[in-house]
Parts: C-alpha cells; sequence; structure tokens
C-alpha cells in the first residue's frame, strides 16, 4: 500500500503539500462537504539527451553526406 496523508482543503490553500511528495506517495483532500480529491505525484520517466538528437538525425536528413568534424578543435574555440 502507498503512503498517503489527508488533509482539509483549508490547509491546501495555505501551502502547496504536492511539493512534499515522495514517489508513489499521495495527498487527499477532504472538503467539508465531505467530498475527496487525491493528488498523486507522477513521475515522468527520465528522457535520454542523446535518444532525442539521434532520432532527430534521422529524421532531417543532411544533404551531400558525412562531414568529418574536429570536436576538439570546435571545444578550444568554444573555450576561447
Amino acid at each position: 500500500m502507498k503512503a498517503h496523508k489527508t488533509i482539509t482543503g483549508r490547509d491546501l490553500r495555505r501551502g502547496a503539500p504536492e511539493e512534499q511528495l515522495g514517489p508513489g506517495e499521495s495527498v487527499i483532500i477532504e472538503k467539508k462537504s465531505g467530498k475527496l480529491f487525491v493528488l498523486k505525484r507522477v513521475d515522468a520517466a527520465r528522457k535520454s539527451m542523446v535518444a532525442a538528437v539521434d532520432k532527430l538525425n534521422r529524421e532531417v536528413p543532411i544533404p551531400g553526406g558525412d562531414l568529418p568534424t574536429d570536436l576538439a578543435r570546435l571545444v578550444a574555440e568554444e573555450r576561447e
């Protein structure tokens, strides 16, 4: 069973309890009228920047073929 905490609507207006949630935790908000609301922390899967660049390179063809690139020279020029 996942951890959860019950708070009131007034507590929700006075703070941001969702910022203190850990992975898989939830906050149950109980209003005066008896309605219950549940805030759950949902972590998005981490995206790989390298995979995104590879996908972009496959989608956008470069006309003229591959050109040799001297990365050491580019980094040295960037630092100057």
